[in-house]
């Protein structure tokens, strides 16, 4: 009878590697898809707002506000993307003072594009304390503004919106690049490769 193995620990590193580059070479192929899968990304930058300076009045008489910004569209995915007519309401601590249609537009494969977006609103009523506090915020150059985004998808015939909200900066010197949009759409990642029944219950739970 031949006398057992002594214990290597070299050939236990040895199959722990191989195991390892086992599991990372049968996984490639779903990382690429999720690569591949890769939702678009967004960001926004204001170009100029008129209306937040107006300090409440004795009336306090409704004001007119416009908002132009940029949202810049940047598209991941190997197929092209297009989204049809949305929405933006622009909002200052919590209260809407603005709103636009967005336009219709469309990424190509790894295609990057900047949307001219126009919300406005003529006869904003707000309290006396926030607008006291918005035309002190422009004083000093600082207006923090909620942008919340609503696209609608044409290329797939789902026409499912995608929502994202931005932040935005009003007043005195802007940034030198765009702020980035957060986006609440789960489908924007399950829909390419999730079976229908999944993405049922994913649009029944966000």
């Amino acid at each position: 009878m031949d006398p057992p193995r002594p214990y290597s620990f070299k050939e236990d590193i040895t199959w722990a590697v191989k195991l390892i580059l086992i599991v990372v070479w049968m996984t490639i192929p779903m990382w690429v898809i999720i690569l591949r899968s890769l939702p678009p990304k967004f960001s926004v930058q204001l170009k100029d707002a008129t209306g937040l300076d107006i300090p409440p009045t004795h009336d306090d008489r409704p004001i007119s506000t416009v908002f132009n910004f940029t949202l810049h569209a940047a598209n991941q995915r190997p197929t092209d993307r297009c989204y049809r007519n949305g929405d933006a309401i622009v909002r200052y601590s919590g209260y809407t003072i603005a709103w636009g249609q967005t336009p219709a537009f469309c990424l190509g494969t790894k295609d990057a594009r900047d949307v001219r977006v126009v919300a406005w609103a003529d006869g904003v009523s707000l309290p006396r304390p926030v607008r006291e506090r918005m035309a002190a915020d422009w004083l000093a150059g600082a207006v923090d503004l909620e942008v919340d985004v609503r696209l609608f998808r044409d290329d797939d015939g789902s026409a499912r919106p995608v929502w994202m909200s931005c932040k935005l900066k009003a007043g005195g010197a802007q940034p030198p690049g765009a702020t980035w949009c957060t986006i609440f759409a789960l489908q924007n990642w399950a829909s390419d490769f999730a079976p229908a029944y999944l993405m049922q219950y994913i649009s029944n739970i966000v």
